[in-house]
């Protein structure tokens, strides 16, 4: 018998979700919320501010009904360390400790901060980031 997971493509896709339906964080990123670090050739083509999702480790029951995911959240502007914090802070406010559901999408949990962010410059982006690590608990939820 199959049994139905929370895939990590649908669990990707409703914290991009989350994050856009927010319109604080909207209003800053517009719809630059990716699920993978920008690559070197790409930087010239990017704009920002940004938002970088990025499953890091994670483990899944026997069945592989139920998941524990490690992600990293790092937010990226060009303008300042300060405004890279507080696009984090906007991404904090619509995840930590909230639930996750959205119609559609087969994947439904919570998450919660568990590494307050640190800041830095990126040489290779040539940007301010801040990046802090979640918890994400997600289960399979059905259409």
């Amino acid at each position: 018998m199959a049994v139905n997971k929370a895939s990590s493509e649908q669990l990707k896709l409703l914290i991009r979700n989350t994050l856009l339906s927010d319109s604080s964080i909207s209003a800053v990123v517009d719809n630059r919320v990716f699920g993978a670090h920008i690559q070197t050739p790409d930087i010239g083509s990017v704009d920002f501010p940004l938002i970088i999702i990025d499953f890091t480790s994670g483990s899944v029951d026997q069945p592989g009904a139920y998941q524990l995911v490690t992600m990293d959240v790092w937010c990226y502007t060009r303008s300042s360390s300060g405004d890279a914090l507080a696009l984090y802070d906007l991404c904090f406010d619509a995840l930590h400790m909230q639930t996750l559901r959205q119609d559609g999408i087969q994947a439904a949990g919570y998450s919660r901060e568990s590494i307050r962010p640190r800041e830095g410059w990126n040489e290779v982006t040539r940007s301010y980031f801040a990046q802090g690590e979640y918890a994400v608990r997600a289960a399979y939820r059905g259409s």
